[in-house]
């Protein structure tokens, strides 16, 4: 029997030809990807910016990094996350998925390693869950990634 601190509460994120875990605390909302707004002169993994909850939120094609840029089709998600760490509180952003999220309960024993896909950029770590790959997105260089380090908020 597994105790409670050994369950994670998760989404399987569908995104290219795999799947990313995060915690489902780290996911404020999960939308439809429609009526993006392009953003001139972005990197080509932003596909635009989306209106939620009156602000602007960028939409991420992160499977751009290991795969085919996706294509926003009817059964396409916008998931929106929460700021990551040392951001300000209004930096929401959000990953474009193939599908809707999976919610999982994850026993951390049960769940196997894998190294096959370490090199992957921005995966911190490959899992195999269910028989699919998975993998968990590395926060820190995401963050570096999304925002100029000289651009940081103040550290409070």
């Amino acid at each position: 029997m597994a105790l409670a601190s050994d369950r994670i509460h998760a989404l399987l994120l569908p995104v290219c030809d795999r799947y990313l875990l995060v915690p489902s605390a780290l996911v404020a909302e999960i939308g439809i990807a429609e009526a993006l707004t392009p953003v001139p002169l972005s990197p080509p993994w932003v596909l635009g910016v989306m209106n939620w909850r009156s602000r602007p939120v960028p939409v991420c094609d992160l499977g751009r990094f290991w795969g085919p840029p996706a294509t926003i089709g009817p059964k396409s998600r916008a998931v929106v996350f929460y700021p990551l760490p040392g951001r300000s509180e209004r930096e929401f952003f959000a990953i474009l998925t193939n599908a809707e999220p999976q919610s999982r309960t994850i026993e951390t024993p049960s769940v196997l390693l894998t190294d096959e896909d370490a090199v992957h950029p921005y995966l911190a770590v490959s899992l195999d869950i269910d028989g699919k790959r998975a993998g968990i997105p590395d926060l820190a260089g995401l963050t570096e990634l999304f925002y100029d380090p000289a651009a940081a908020p103040p550290a409070r």
